[in-house]
Order: structure tokens, then C-alpha cells, then sequence
């Protein structure tokens, strides 16, 4: 229980420009082409080779819940995300909340 209750905070890493580190790496990794985002159920001449599972990420800033969604795919060494979905939730005074999920992947070439 002392660990749940009394944990300290855990300090992140942040860049120069104040972005989390972990962020940085995710959209870099988007924009460097190393992980494959789709909305459908396959990714063309690829097959999947192993199934990670369901990944969410939510935040009140877009940027912020895509790329901590890129960001658990690559903590699990996945090579892309299937089923893309993206909803957002307005709130009565006018906040809005993120949610991107999908199925983090491992890909293969087709045979």
C-alpha cells in the first residue's frame, strides 16, 4: 500500500522547448515513418504477426493524447496501430478531452 499511496511523482524528462521527452521520440517516430497508423484492420502486403492488444491514450490536448498513443506502441515494441479511432468529449464549459485508441501490432511482410 505504501507504494500506491506514497510513491513520489515521477519526474519526466523534458527538451529544451518543455516537451516531454517521451512525446518528442513518439512524433518524431510518426514523422520519421517507423510506425504505421491505420484505421483499418490490415496494412497492405503486410500481415500481423503478433497482437500487443488495445492501447488508449487521453489528454485535453490533441498532440498530447496522438502522440502518447505512438508513444505506448513503441514502449511495447510495436510496428504499427490498426483500427485507429479518435473521438473527443466537449465539456459544458467548453474544454475539450481526447481519446485515441487502437490495437498496437507487430507487422511481417506477406508471403
Amino acid at each position: 500500500m505504501a507504494l500506491l499511496f506514497g510513491a513520489q511523482p515521477r519526474k519526466l524528462q523534458k527538451t529544451d522547448d518543455g516537451q516531454e521527452v517521451r512525446l518528442a521520440q513518439a512524433r518524431d517516430a510518426y514523422l520519421g515513418g517507423r510506425i504505421k497508423i491505420v484505421t483499418t484492420e490490415e496494412v497492405p502486403n503486410q500481415e500481423v504477426a503478433g497482437t500487443f492488444g488495445l492501447i488508449v491514450c487521453r489528454g485535453f490536448v490533441f498532440e498530447n493524447a496522438f502522440h502518447g498513443l505512438i508513444a505506448q506502441a513503441l514502449d511495447v515494441n510495436a510496428d504499427a496501430i490498426l483500427a485507429y479511432r479518435e473521438s473527443v468529449a466537449f465539456h459544458p464549459e467548453g474544454d475539450r478531452y481526447y481519446s485515441c485508441y487502437g490495437t498496437a501490432v507487430r507487422l511481417k511482410a506477406k508471403k
